[in-house]
């Protein structure tokens, strides 16, 4: 369900600054959610210089960077589409809980292809009044993979820090796709959500899987 490009660039995500809690017109909203990116970054690459490939380490920092810089919230509801409101507490609790570990697990097992990546941040622009898009580029130094464009797609609401909602590459919305899966699986099932958290869990239970 989560698919290796979505994770390949989500766990670009790393911060260590925080932003101000209140954003007020366009410029401010751009200047902090450009700010987020670009401390994000600086975190990862910082990370990767003093990564061992420790399993338990690299999932204790995917946990904070989902925790700290990503709207988990926000993208969980997005991602179960019109079946969330559907689905009662416990199921979206439960759901909740495994698409983080499923996100989680698959980041921490793709981790290696960082290695070598450069980023280039690019153009910024507010969209609407809550998200603002910061584009940026992924290019590997050692020339064997081409570059990938990114657009950070970042909610800037107004008394809260900015937090990335989703990542476009090459202008596919790797969380409309994700949305697209999961209300699939779900259809197929002739709307049961249990469906889904099945699906889920059967994917965490796997001991290895394509991505």
């Amino acid at each position: 369900m989560i698919r290796r490009r979505f994770i390949a660039v989500a766990i670009a995500c790393a911060a260590f600054v925080s932003m101000p809690a209140a954003v007020a017109g366009a410029d401010d909203r751009q200047a902090a959610a450009s700010g987020l990116i670009d401390t994000m970054i600086a975190d990862l690459q910082a990370f990767l210089a003093t990564d061992t490939g420790d399993v338990e380490a690299r999932s204790a920092e995917i946990d904070r960077v989902l925790s700290t810089y990503f709207d988990m919230d926000t993208i969980t509801r997005f991602s179960a589409g019109q079946y969330w409101r559907a689905a009662n507490a416990e199921q979206k609790t439960e759901y909740g809980t495994l698409f983080r570990e499923v996100l989680c697990g698959t980041i921490v097992r793709n981790f290696d292809q960082l290695n070598g990546l450069a980023y280039t941040p690019g153009a910024i622009s507010a969209k609407g009044d809550k998200f603002v898009i910061v584009g940026g580029t992924f290019t590997d130094t050692a020339g064997a993979r081409p570059p990938v464009a990114v657009n950070w797609r970042v909610l800037t609401r107004e008394g809260q820090p900015p937090r990335v909602f989703d990542i476009e590459i090459e202008n596919l919305s790797l969380l409309v796709t994700q949305k697209q899966e999961n209300v699939a699986v779900i259809r197929k099932n002739r709307g049961q959500f249990g469906a889904l958290i099945e699906a889920m869990q059967a994917r965490l239970d796997a001991p290895l899987h394509s991505n």
